[in-house]
């Protein structure tokens, strides 16, 4: 599978080599079955992530009526009036076209995410692009922690009305618009960075709801986080009623059901909670289970407004951020459950290893991995059904590498391996790979990428991609002795525009040699080519416009 970011990100570069169309919206689960402080392990698939997920086979989960028992408390928030008359999205439609653009990545990650300003136009540069075409991919799995948090925006008067809706309406008098979807697309994103995730704690049910008192008292809000084998969803709380028997409820807005008020029931006293809902509208309704080992997820809601830590910027976080995605289903639309592990090379504990959720249904991990460590990731396809679709992203500081389409049917493997340096991946499977790969980085006042596709990877051998210290992106093929061949392009961005060349057809890379391109040194005017060199092979291939 091609995602959709090769085509609007880096069509530019391959006009001549058509892409596929990105992924349908996914069902399955937000990650792996169990961790501990220094390893990951578990499934994309069904399994959960987040404790004990499964439902209790011996206890019934009944939908409430969200009037049930007494009032105890309320913030005034009425579905039909703060709440939006349309329900969550997840890959663009007719009635939400637009994603992120470079404008809302701006106001997200300020102006050190563009290449340059043009008459208030932001140009971003070529890892705000990477960064922006992973963030729209990261919303086909929907956009819920967006509409919670900008209805509770506009319901505390954070975020002024009138600059979004029109005169004198409330929200759910609104249909979309550009305008208003691209503010929910910007918030639905905040969930990965900073200060967004220093405002999120996870919460006891008693906590839970003693702060939901607190701050509608003072006129504020939270967002309410609630995990499953579904995956992850964000809901409105609205109000809190005794349900007798030591229960609660929550009542909550959700924006999967415009209009109509839902509730989370919960007991305090067994720290348990459970929810029925649906991910987005492609889906069908889900089950939530709480327990003390799955708690809530509160997030505050100014955060969100604020520009966020940028993942790929230059003096950003020295963390590196690793998103393991599958895309894949069945043919029924079921999920595919396959495998991953994360672990040092050889194995043993990732030190610092720490593993962030995501409130949405993409069938993915998110991670994040102290610098100058070096990990392996191993990938297994699943035992039956659907070929697995991984993608394999890095957010560093100034940096972007990302290996994509690794296809791995039942029963085949595949390991992604990371070095120290964190500058050199290095690719290998069990069965033929056809990898594709995009690295990018920035400097002071330019940045570059560079794509390859096309080299089919045999079982045994390794593909190594390395920015190296001289400014040189390599590329490796080592182990069997069947050669292969990769197209290439590379893409500067800077104050002046944009410059794009590519290979006029295919390198040949044979087992054993290296091929390198000077991205970090090319200023987008002189000459640009990749030189292969091994054992008998000295070869240059020009790059054109």
């Amino acid at each position: 599978m091609h995602r959709r970011f090769l085509s609007a990100f880096v069509a530019s570069i391959f006009l001549a080599f058509p892409m596929t169309a990105g992924a349908a919206p996914l069902t399955g689960s937000l990650g792996s079955g169990s961790f501990d402080s220094g390893s990951l392990s578990g499934s994309l698939g069904s399994s959960g992530f987040w404790g004990s997920l499964a439902p209790d086979e011996n206890q019934t989960y009944e939908e409430l009526d969200p009037t049930s028992g007494t009032l105890i408390a309320t913030n005034g928030f009425q579905v039909g009036r703060d709440g939006f008359k349309f329900e969550n999205w997840s890959d663009p439609t007719p009635e939400h076209p637009r994603g992120l653009t470079p404008q809302s990545m701006q106001t997200l990650y300020g102006d050190e995410i563009c290449a340059r300003v043009v008459n208030g136009e932001c140009a971003l540069t070529a890892t705000g692009q990477a960064l922006q075409a992973d963030l729209d991919d990261f919303l086909s799995g929907g956009h819920c922690y967006g509409f919670a948090t900008a209805s509770g925006l506009f319901a505390t008067g954070v975020v002024v009305k009138g600059d979004y809706l029109g005169p004198g309406t409330t929200v759910f008098e609104n249909d979309p618009t550009d305008r208003l979807d691209g503010l929910i697309s910007r918030y639905a994103v905040t969930q990965f960075s900073s200060p967004t995730t220093d405002g999120t704690t996870k919460n006891s049910v008693s906590e839970t709801l003693g702060k939901l008192r607190a701050a509608w008292a003072r006129g504020d809000d939270y967002v309410l986080g609630v995990y499953g084998e579904p995956g992850g969803h964000a809901l409105t709380p609205i109000a809190l009623r005794d349900l007798g028997k030591g229960k609660t409820g929550i009542v909550v807005y959700d924006n999967n059901f415009p209009g109509v008020e839902k509730m989370v029931v919960t007991d305090p006293g067994a720290n348990t909670w459970y929810y029925t809902a649906m991910l987005n509208p492609s889906t069908p309704a889900y089950l939530f289970v709480g327990s003390p080992e799955n708690r809530m997820d509160l997030a505050e809601l100014k955060p969100s407004t604020q520009v966020q830590e940028c993942p790929t910027c230059v003096d950003g976080d020295a963390s590196v951020l690793v998103l393991v995605k599958d895309n894949s289903t069945n043919a029924d639309g079921t999920v595919v459950d396959s495998d991953f592990e994360v672990q040092r090379p050889g194995g043993g504990d990732v030190p610092g290893l720490e593993v962030r959720p995501l409130l949405n249904n993409t069938r993915a991990a998110l991670l994040s991995v102290p610098a100058a460590t070096a990990f392996e990731i191993n990938l297994v396809g699943a035992t039956a059904g659907a070929t697995a679709d991984f993608d394999i992203s890095l957010y560093g500081e100034g940096w972007f590498n990302e290996m994509d389409s690794i296809a791995l049917r039942p029963g085949d493997s595949a390991t992604v391996s990371v070095d120290q340096s964190q500058r050199k991946l290095s690719l290998t499977g069990s069965t033929v790979l056809e990898p594709e790969t995009l690295f990018a980085a920035e400097q002071a006042d330019w940045s570059v990428s560079t794509k390859s596709r096309g080299l089919r990877l045999q079982p045994g051998s390794t593909l190594s991609v390395e920015r190296d210290a001289n400014g040189d992106l390599v590329y490796g093929l080592v182990g069997g002795a069947e050669s292969g061949s990769l197209l290439m392009g590379v893409k500067r961005t800077d104050a002046v525009g944009d410059r794009v060349v590519k290979t006029n057809g295919p390198v040949a890379l044979p087992a054993g040699a290296e091929a390198s391109v000077p991205v970090n040194v090319w200023d987008g005017v002189s000459p640009l080519a990749v030189r292969v060199l091994g054992v008998g092979v000295d070869v240059l291939y020009p790059m054109n416009s």
